[in-house]
């Protein structure tokens, strides 16, 4: 186990309201640090390279696998211990497993030397829902997306939430945030061909050709697509529906046309 570790074991003590105080929002953009909780979303958040830990809070009464002691002591962070009631207090989970740490917000931001492959890239403007987002990573680290622009997000990237359910592929991913009107120009320079998916298109997703340097472009769950995407995508797909419901789950729906991508190019 990791040298110099502290013990608290009250929750009143400062630091502990610290951790706790980063589920929020207005604490996050206040200190410019965020909250990781969860072994598997650590370990890959160490393994990306792309983040600086502050706190390691562990609990060793509620390590749920071997190896949490080999990941704290390889983590270089201030190492709090604290007993099992504590640590639930803090946790955001249901079933937590002893591992939580905080650390700097990463710069997810695009820039205009943002160099891009000629795999397959996926844009999701507008999102709201972080646990969409977080699957919706989760996915495309499984179809082979490797780069995910989040374009104008109505919620925070770095909400707890988005971090749990992308099980810490928002760290091994290209994750980048940016405006839709950035990012267009961006692509199309690159010869990718953007196909907006929407309910509205007459163009079925299996008839469409997907091989190649394509840009899936996914609009928020509420109010779908902006004009401006409406305006300059290539081309625009859509996918069947039989029933009573217009439109399907984002985070369903992007992984239907990610692995339809990654079936086309197999």
């Amino acid at each position: 186990m990791k040298k110099n570790i502290l013990e608290i074991s009250s929750f009143s003590n400062e630091k502990l309201k610290y951790i706790s105080g980063l589920k929020e929002k207005k604490n996050r953009e206040k200190s410019g640090t965020f909250f990781i909780e969860g072994f598997r979303e650590i370990q890959r958040a160490k393994v990306s390279g792309k983040v600086k830990f502050e706190y390691l809070l562990i609990c060793p009464a509620c390590y749920l696998g071997e190896n949490e002691e080999d990941l704290v002591s390889s983590i270089d962070a201030k190492t709090i211990l604290v007993p099992k009631q504590i640590f639930e207090k803090i946790s955001y989970r249901d079933r937590p497993d002893g591992l939580i740490a905080t650390a700097e917000l990463p710069d997810f931001s695009l820039s205009p030397n943002t160099k891009l492959s000629d795999d397959p890239i996926l844009v999701i403007e507008g999102v709201e829902k972080p646990g969409n987002l977080g699957t919706i990573l989760r996915t495309a680290e499984g179809a082979g997306f490797h780069k995910v622009f989040v374009a104008d997000p109505r919620l925070d990237l770095f909400n707890p939430n988005v971090i749990r359910s992308s099980t810490g592929t928002i760290f091994t991913l290209d994750v980048f945030q940016s405006d839709i009107k950035e990012l267009y120009p961006i692509l199309q320079n690159a010869g990718y061909k953007t196909f907006a998916v929407t309910p509205e298109a007459n163009s079925l997703y299996w008839d469409a050709d997907l091989k190649g340097k394509v840009a899936l472009v996914f609009g928020s769950e509420q109010y779908g697509l902006s004009e401006y995407t409406r305006s300059q995508s290539d081309h625009y797909i859509s996918l069947p529906m039989k029933g009573v419901a217009d439109s399907l789950n984002l985070a369903m729906s992007a992984g239907i046309l990610m692995y339809e991508v990654l079936r086309q190019n197999r």
